[in-house]
């Protein structure tokens, strides 16, 4: 038994030489990435609208902003009331806002 465990141990270091080795194609190419550079003065540029503020009232809303597109709720409770424009969407509990979301611009 003497002479089987070091002829086996002997080949361990090899099995796993060679394992390792035919992992490597598989990792080879997994490092890739890609610099995206934004010029200073444009970034969030998108996101530079003028839409309510969170406290605001529903009608200082509509008098700021006017109608918009389109109104739903009340959902759950207490009730959230959505309201959405061309360029943002503004969340009201009960009468006042609690966030108002601007709209990604579309690419160009």
């Amino acid at each position: 038994m003497n002479a089987f465990r070091t002829a086996a141990s002997g080949r361990r270091p090899i099995i796993l030489a060679c394992c390792l080795g035919a992992l490597i194609p598989l990792f080879s190419g997994t490092g890739y990435a890609e610099t995206v550079a934004i010029p200073l003065g444009q970034q969030g540029k998108a996101w530079q609208v003028d839409s309510p503020r969170t406290g605001m009232r529903k009608d200082q809303v509509e008098e700021t902003y006017g109608q918009p597109v389109e109104r739903s709720g009340p959902v759950g409770t207490p009730p959230i009331y959505t309201w959405d424009y061309e360029q943002f969407t503004v969340y009201f509990e009960g009468d006042h806002v609690i966030h108002a979301v601007v709209k990604m611009a579309p690419k160009n």
